[in-house]
């Protein structure tokens, strides 16, 4: 299956979440034994927002009802309890935050901002870890080795996805260097945060 190597604008939800199956599915018959979509029940995805006390984006519970695959150009975490990679709040996935903000001059505003931020992606396994704020639904990105350590990227979750699609699409076709598609749709500062 080979999938246009373009970011389309979406005439809805249901366009989209069409083309990010497809996307999904492109980067899966790239491996010799691709494993199959893996979307969760609704009860799952119930049971975690209950762990969490309140609910996730309604996009991100789409796409793990209906796609679920954990492993694209970067790794998505599990609705399931799992031992690495599971969605849950920042301050749980990273407990290392606390030694961060440790004498802080703003450590009650990161706090105030930590403790509303919840974990759902994994950037490439190296600490940094995109997060949804549970109020608002903004996406942002948590960076542990530089600052600052938090920074808003994208307005909903559907954004990130739609770009984490468009990185495995890049992968498909070969162009996984080329990063000037991603700066003519993000902008350099985004890239620069996210991959550097």
């Amino acid at each position: 299956m080979t999938t246009e190597l373009i970011l389309p604008e979406f005439a809805d939800d249901t366009a989209r979440l069409k083309w990010w199956r497809d996307c999904t599915l492109a980067w899966l018959d790239q491996w010799e034994n691709p494993s199959p979509l893996t979307p969760v029940k609704p009860e799952e995805v119930d049971a975690l927002e209950q762990r969490l006390g309140c609910t996730i984006p309604s996009l991100l519970r789409t796409y793990h009802e209906q796609i679920g695959t954990l492993d694209l150009a970067e790794t998505l975490c599990s609705v399931a309890p799992a031992k690495y990679a599971t969605i849950e709040p920042l301050h749980s996935a990273y407990p290392g935050i606390t030694d961060i903000l440790d004498g802080a001059p703003d450590a009650d505003a990161q706090w105030s901002l930590v403790n509303k931020l919840v974990v759902f992606g994994d950037y490439l396994g190296n600490g940094n870890m995109w997060c949804f704020h549970s109020e608002t639904g903004e996406v942002w990105y948590f960076d542990h080795d530089s600052s600052p350590m938090l920074t808003q990227m994208f307005p909903d979750v559907g954004q990130y996805l739609d770009i984490l699609m468009f990185k495995c699409l890049l992968e498909v076709h070969g162009e996984e260097d080329n990063e000037e598609l991603l700066r003519e749709r993000l902008g350099d500062a985004v890239v620069e945060k996210w991959m550097y």
